[in-house]
């Protein structure tokens, strides 16, 4: 709705892991190249943890996007997977056909011989799995089990896990103590701080093509802050608010006041009475003001 309005190409703060519009924190930037590093060195097993909306998706296809073509991924998005399904996913993720065999040797072998003949052409390969904390025992064991594929020097496979803190407290249990011992690479991926938050808030309006259309004040970028923590998800959220508030005022400038609407829209206290933001009209309303549409044309939005 506001991007003509700001000269905007796409959405700035879609909550999308689009790897063009990561921001690269000095944590972003360690973590990637450290996970590069490990991969190269056929390091075995990589994580990053890191909680709910640091950016762990986007920092995945970010990844995904520094690897040569002689590396082979796959990518699981899904780990609520049985130990058989898991196999599947993996062989058919790296386009290996295991045929009907609906045995867990049976995908085991299948890729076995895979990792081989890649070795032979001087490949990679790379299991990178995303919400790593919901894999099961028994799946996280198995994982173990298919790193002792291998030859006299070197790992065929390598695992990434990306995951929430919930995927180290796992790793910490008694029943998956080998699986943590042969962890070679561990990163813990926190919040931006105040100053990388104005920085991602910059540089995610410059790649959308809206920079210099819209200013974000100092006090609104602070609260912003305040009420995210500096957890990226939280900013997109409360920014893509604000822009809708500032659209419907028909301003350039994102104030405090502003912020303040937005925070109320999104933990809908914005039109209850008593709440902290009270008696203002609805940001939808208030853009039919804005626009002057009637009651008709808000309901086609």
């Amino acid at each position: 709705m506001y991007l003509n309005f700001y000269h905007f190409r796409e959405e700035p703060f879609n909550n999308t892991p689009d790897p063009r519009f990561l921001f690269l924190s000095r944590q972003h930037e360690e973590a990637i190249a450290s996970l590069v590093y490990g991969i190269q060195n056929r390091k075995g097993f990589m994580a990053v943890i890191g909680d709910i909306g640091t950016g762990k998706t986007t920092l995945c296809r970010a990844l995904i996007g520094r690897l040569d073509d002689n590396v082979d991924t796959s990518v699981i998005f899904n780990p609520l997977l049985s130990v058989l399904e898991l196999l599947k996913a993996i062989n058919d993720d790296f386009g290996n056909p295991t045929a009907a065999d609906d045995t867990v040797k049976g995908q085991i072998d299948a890729l076995n011989k895979f990792l081989l003949r890649r070795l032979r052409y001087k490949k990679n390969a790379v299991v990178v799995i995303d919400e790593a904390q919901h894999l099961a025992v028994d799946s996280l064991e198995m994982l173990r089990m298919l790193s002792n594929l291998e030859t006299e020097n070197q790992k065929l496979v390598q695992f990434v896990f990306l995951g929430q803190p919930e995927l180290e407290a796992k790793l910490k249990s008694e029943e998956l103590r080998q699986l943590n011992q042969r962890m070679a690479i561990r990163y813990l991926l926190g919040a931006l701080n105040f100053s990388e938050t104005c920085e991602y808030i910059k540089h995610r309006l410059s790649i959308a093509g809206g920079e210099g259309y819209i200013q974000f004040e100092e006090k609104a970028l602070s609260l912003i802050f305040e009420y995210s923590k500096g957890v990226p998800r939280v900013i997109n959220l409360i920014c893509d608010r604000a822009l809708l508030e500032a659209y419907a005022e028909r301003k350039q400038l994102v104030t405090k006041k502003t912020i303040k609407l937005a925070i109320g829209d999104i933990e809908g206290t914005s039109n209850i009475a008593g709440a902290r933001i009270i008696r203002k009209p609805g940001l939808w309303h208030r853009i039919k003001a804005s626009l002057g549409w009637s009651k008709g044309e808000l309901k086609c939005l």
